[in-house]
């Protein structure tokens, strides 16, 4: 069939349906290429992950708050056989959890990158310092018979523990803060497991004094992480600055307040106060509370991977294919010389190299590059072949003309975010019009058209 199409059938009508037929068959590499990238993609996410858990996963910092244990008592009824109403109490113990009333939270990012094989990950270093103010006063609970404010402590919770570097400062301040005595170090754990927001991280035993009505609590600690960080606003007032070197943040959960985003880093600052959730700064720690409820949350991500990016320019690989034999197309029409249906073929597979090229390239070195050693390929080798192929040295210059535009654009559309699909639909009006306007002398009874040597 393709002897017969290549041999007999030279009219215009059926050299557009063989480009019709290759161009779809040219979807099947294409289609091999697209699940390479994306099962390259999937192993550098699952890489990506494990360095994480390595280095330190995504970080949630959230408190300072105290705990203080508390007795009480609940009276109940039984009736003996004899009719006779018994009383009796029972002492249960629970904790307390106060929240601060105020607030201030400063984390500094540091980024960094980690490498396993050749794959990288975009890791941070961070440094978290504030400040807790906490009011203590008459609680009111139900059948409340102690505060064991002996037994008190301040919990800081964290969710990756083993990514804590360094508590550097840990300190109890305030008009009142000599009554407040230390009992021991800090301590790993919060006791809190069943409190969603504070079930990891680290807590300071201290001993509170029946006159203690207000301290205040400053902090700094060190710790590391990757992908996100994000802040739990517990305090009556939260004030959360946020500041790192990466250029590319992305703002999840409450949105903040003011931003500044240059090529050097950014800083987002938050104003968040207790009204925008639903939970009270004074409960027992066996309440159904959800801490998460609201946050500030920043991710530092890549914008697009190279992954990303060969898989949009695999997207474009079909016009790129349908294009360049449109081309051959044109030459052959408007010269006595036929192509074969091998010549078609090979200008296909070359167009579909490029792709695996990239693939293979951006691996190991840097897209720009890899990208002019890719595009190389095609650009040279099919321009000479399309020369050779129609013994016209200014057609094999028209074809590379063409595939310097072609993938000049392409990288455009790569490069850009924002602007995108608008560049692409771009390209595909002025591909549109430039064949209108070569083809506008061809007709179907005739093979000629307005191109000559």
């Amino acid at each position: 069939m393709f002897d017969f199409l290549t041999s007999a059938k030279t009219n215009l009508t059926h050299k557009m349906l063989l480009v019709a037929g290759l161009s779809l068959l040219s979807l099947i590499p294409l289609g091999f290429v697209m699940d390479m990238v994306w099962e390259r993609e999937m192993l550098y996410h699952q890489v990506v992950e494990e360095i994480g858990q390595s280095w330190g996963d995504r970080q949630e910092v959230s408190g300072p708050v105290v705990i203080i244990p508390y007795t009480y008592q609940v009276i109940q009824e039984a009736v003996s056989d004899e009719g006779k109403v018994r009383k009796f109490t029972t002492h249960y113990q629970n904790e307390l959890v106060v929240l601060p009333k105020q607030l201030s939270l400063d984390i500094d990012l540091k980024h960094d990158f980690r490498s396993r094989g050749i794959f990288q990950s975009l890791v941070y270093n961070a440094q978290v310092s504030g400040n807790a103010e906490f009011e203590l006063s008459q609680f009111k609970i139900a059948n409340l018979t102690k505060l064991d404010l002996d037994n008190a402590r301040i919990v800081f919770g964290i969710s990756a523990n083993q990514a804590i570097d360094k508590i550097v400062k840990f300190e109890l301040k305030g008009p009142q803060a000599e009554s407040i005595s230390n009992q021991s170090g800090i301590m790993s754990g919060t006791g809190l497991a069943n409190l969603t927001g504070l079930d990891r991280g680290f807590h300071q035993p201290i001993s509170l004094s029946q006159n203690q009505t207000a301290f205040s609590l400053d902090f700094d600690l060190k710790l590391r992480g990757s992908q996100s960080i994000s802040a739990l606003p517990l305090g009556e007032q939260t004030h959360i600055n946020i500041s790192a070197d990466w250029p590319h943040p992305s703002f999840n959960g409450q949105l903040p307040a003011s931003r500044d985003i240059s090529t050097q880093g950014f800083t987002a600052n938050w104003d968040i106060s207790h009204l925008s959730r639903n939970f009270p700064q004074v409960f027992s720690k066996d309440q159904q509370i959800n801490l998460r409820e609201v946050q500030a949350n920043t991710m530092l991500f890549e914008p697009v991977t190279h992954y990303g990016k060969i898989e949009r320019s695999v997207k474009y690989g079909l016009l790129f294919i349908v294009l360049s034999f449109i081309i051959l197309l044109i030459f052959e029409l408007g010269q006595n010389t036929k192509l074969s249906l091998i010549q078609y073929l090979l200008v296909g597979s070359a167009m579909t190299l490029f792709y695996l090229l990239l693939l293979s390239l951006s691996e190991h070195l840097a897209f720009t590059l890899a990208y002019l050693i890719a595009a190389s390929i095609p650009v040279l080798s099919v321009s000479a072949y399309t020369a050779s192929a129609t013994d016209s040295p200014k057609r094999g210059g028209g074809m590379m003309a063409m595939l310097i535009g072609l993938y000049a654009v392409l990288y455009s559309i790569l490069k850009l975010e924002d602007y995108a699909l608008l560049m692409g639909t771009g390209l595909l009006v002025v591909i549109m019009l430039v064949l209108m306007f070569i083809t506008r002398k061809t007709s179907g009874n005739d093979t000629k058209v307005g191109t000559t040597d």
